[in-house]
């Protein structure tokens, strides 16, 4: 008996070695497959267009299969590009690169380490990012830009609809883009950073950081996806310190499709001008 007893216990530990070797490789072989199939996704060339100190950067970047990268990041005044390097295991967007002589003095370095979150076609993807080195965390949307993918957007449609829009809204106001809805989140973040370089460059008004406005939404957590009424855009308007918001949302398919935009006064929530154009 007391040597079956000891058997059946030398047997047991044996077991339980096993099971936890089997746990250990099955994690090992999960996490190795995981990043494998995860990093094909993202190879590629991506570029994203970053308001900050009421300009716009244009970032370039380019992720190769074995975990090297180019970035370069641009805008009216200078431009700077360099190497690093970048990874993506499932759950976390890395990438690490630095400027030599960097031409954007508050931009010497990119550490970025944030989660990813993928459009519904894969051919854009979001993540928080600091785009100066002082500065606090900012929605990053990146939109592949390479010959797998072509986007393709009405751009004579902004220029229409500020013009509309503008003459009605008071000089040197605190003017705020706050969102676009739309099926397509591609189609939506295109024409609502177009209105913000427009309303931007026509220097009649003060134009809320996008940073500031994405802040609230996180903070207040307001879902941009789907139908958004005009009181939450109020709602938003008033959190951020904005006189008005310009709102949008496109409809529609095919020669049907429409972007209709308003612009409207957060503090009676009266609409001041609403326009429309077909895309």
């Amino acid at each position: 008996m007391k040597y079956n007893t000891r058997v059946k216990g030398h047997l047991g530990k044996y077991s339980e070695l096993n099971m936890k070797r089997y746990i250990c490789f099955l994690c090992i072989a999960l996490f190795g497959f995981t990043s494998l199939y995860a990093a094909p996704e993202l190879t590629g060339t991506w570029v994203a267009t970053i308001e900050y100190n009421r300009s716009f950067d244009t970032y370039k970047i380019n992720l190769s299969a074995d975990g090297r990268c180019t970035v370069k990041v641009s805008n009216d005044n200078a431009q700077q590009e360099t190497t690093g390097n970048w990874s993506y295991d499932g759950s976390f967007f890395r990438l690490n690169a630095a400027f030599r002589n960097a031409k954007l003095a508050y931009l010497p370095n990119i550490q970025w380490v944030s989660g990813l979150n993928f459009a519904a076609d894969n051919n854009s993807f979001n993540i928080l990012g600091k785009t100066a080195a002082n500065g606090s965390q900012a929605r990053i949307t990146f939109f592949r830009s390479d010959d797998r993918f072509d986007l393709t957007f009405n751009e004579k449609a902004v220029p229409s609809l500020f013009a509309a829009l503008s003459p009605t809204i008071p000089l040197h106001s605190r003017l705020a883009v706050v969102g676009v809805t739309a099926v397509d989140p591609n189609e939506a973040a295109f024409y609502l950073n177009a209105l913000t370089l427009h309303f931007v460059n026509s220097k009649k008004y003060t134009v809320v950081d996008r940073s500031d406005i994405d802040k609230v939404l996180v903070e207040q957590d307001f879902q941009m996806s789907g139908y958004v009424d005009d009181d939450a855009f109020v709602s938003i308007g008033k959190f951020i310190g904005a006189t008005t918001v310009i709102t949008g949302s496109i409809s529609g398919t095919g020669s049907q499709k429409r972007l209709v935009v308003k612009a409207i006064d957060v503090l009676t929530s009266e609409i001041l001008a609403m326009s429309s154009v077909a895309l």
